[in-house]
C-alpha cells in the first residue's frame, strides 16, 4: 500500500496537496511557485478538522530539510487547539516563519499522532461519509432563530468542524463579519434536528434551500473569486414584491439587482422614526451629520437647506426584520447624507459587503 494519500473536498474533488504516512503520523509537503501542493491549506485545515472529528491527539512540528536533525521538542509549533481552523492555520504559519526572513512561506509539516495506528489513522483522513441527502421538508425545518443560534456561536469563537471554511461564497452578518455558509447551516441543522451535521445533507448555491433560509434570516450572500455570482432575479418576483409599492427610477434600478430590498426602502419611507431619530441626534449630538463621511450639511449650506441633506437609514432591517415580532428601535437607525445614503442602498442591492 503506498505512504502517499489523496485527499478530497467536501465535493470529492481532489485537492492539489501532498501528504504522505509517516511512522509517526504524517507529513504535509510544503506549497512553493503556482502550483506545486496549492490546496496546502485546505489539506492542512481538512487534516485537523478529521483528527479533531476522529478524536485524535496530535501535535505538529515543522519538518523542513534544515531543521530536520534537530529535536522535536525544539521544533514544536504551538497554536491555540480550541480555535477555528482557519484561526489555528493562520497561527501555524506565524510560528513555521518565527524568525525567518520569510513571514508567509508554507512549509514541510510533520503532524505526529502517538497512539494511533497507522491503520487507524489512514481510516480517519480517508474517511468517507455514506449520508445521504437530506429531504427539503428536513431541511425547511430550519427557522431563522436556529440560523441566528449558529451565527450567534461561530461569532462568538465556536466551528463546525465537519464543514471546511468556505472557498467560493460569504455569508455577512448585519455588522460586515463574512461567515462559511455550509458551517452556519450545518449548525443551523443540528440545532433544528438533533443530529450530527455533515456536507453530503445538502447543497449551497444559489436556488438551493440552504442560500434561501439564510438570506431568509438575514443574511448576506456574496460570491467570493471562484464563486458563481448571483442570477437575476425573475421578472415576477420583482413585480410581487412591488405590489404595494412604487419606487422611483433609481429604486427600481435597485430593486432589480436585489427584489429582497424592497422591505428596506418601505421602512425608510415611514417617516414616524425618521423624524424621531433625527430629533435624538440632535439632542446627543446638537446638529445633524453623516455618520459615514462626516458631512455637516448645514456649514456647507446652511441651515434652511443644510438639514434636508440627512437622510435616515435602516442599517440594521435586513437582518431584525425577519425575526417575529421586531420593532424597530432608534438604534436600528443611521443618519446619512443623500450620497452615503445611495452608495450604501446600491451596495444593498448588489450584496457587498458593509462596516458599521
Amino acid at each position: 500500500m503506498s505512504d502517499l494519500l489523496i485527499l478530497a473536498g467536501d465535493d470529492g474533488v481532489r485537492l492539489n496537496a501532498k501528504v504522505e504516512m509517516h511512522e509517526r503520523g504524517l507529513i504535509l509537503h510544503s506549497r512553493s511557485g503556482k502550483d506545486r501542493n496549492r490546496d496546502y491549506r485546505a489539506a492542512l485545515e481538512m487534516l485537523m478538522s478529521r483528527l479533531d472529528h476522529g478524536q485524535v491527539a496530535y501535535r505538529i512540528y515543522l519538518d523542513s530539510r534544515p531543521v530536520q536533525e534537530v529535536s522535536l521538542s525544539e521544533r514544536e509549533l504551538t497554536f491555540d487547539r480550541l480555535a477555528p481552523v482557519g484561526m489555528r492555520f493562520d497561527e501555524l504559519v506565524r510560528a513555521m516563519n518565527a524568525g525567518s526572513s520569510s513571514h508567509g512561506a508554507w512549509r514541510r509539516l510533520l503532524i505526529e499522532t502517538p497512539g494511533t495506528s497507522t491503520v487507524r489513522l489512514r481510516e480517519i483522513i480517508d474517511s468517507k461519509t455514506n449520508i445521504s441527502r437530506l429531504p427539503a421538508s428536513e431541511l425547511r425545518k430550519v427557522t431563522t432563530a436556529h440560523i441566528h443560534s449558529a451565527v450567534q456561536k461561530l461569532l462568538g469563537g465556536g466551528d463546525a468542524p465537519n464543514f471546511a471554511p468556505s472557498r467560493d461564497y460569504d455569508a455577512f452578518t448585519s455588522t460586515g463579519t463574512p461567515l462559511a455558509p455550509k458551517k452556519v447551516f450545518g449548525l443551523a441543522i443540528e440545532e433544528a434536528l438533533g443530529i450530527e451535521a455533515f456536507p453530503a445533507h445538502f447543497s449551497a448555491g444559489w436556488g438551493q434551500i440552504c442560500f434561501e433560509l439564510l438570506e431568509e434570516a438575514g443574511l448576506w450572500i456574496t460570491p467570493k473569486k471562484e464563486g458563481v455570482g448571483r442570477p437575476k432575479p425573475d421578472p415576477k418576483t420583482i413585480e410581487a414584491e412591488l405590489a404595494d409599492f412604487v419606487p422611483t427610477e433609481e429604486e427600481r434600478s435597485w430593486i432589480e439587482g436585489n427584489p429582497k430590498i424592497v422591505s428596506h426602502l418601505k421602512r425608510e419611507r415611514a417617516s414616524g422614526l425618521a423624524k424621531q431619530k433625527r430629533d435624538a441626534f440632535i439632542t446627543e449630538h446638537e446638529r445633524l451629520f453623516c455618520e459615514d463621511c462626516k458631512l455637516d450639511p448645514v456649514e456647507r449650506y446652511g441651515p434652511d437647506a443644510g438639514a434636508a441633506c440627512i437622510e435616515v437609514h435602516h442599517h440594521r432591517t435586513h437582518v431584525e426584520n425577519m425575526m417575529p415580532g421586531h420593532k424597530t428601535s432608534l438604534d436600528d437607525l443611521k443618519c446619512l447624507c443623500a450620497n452615503c445614503h445611495r452608495v450604501l442602498h446600491r451596495k444593498l442591492a448588489l450584496g457587498i459587503t458593509i462596516h458599521q
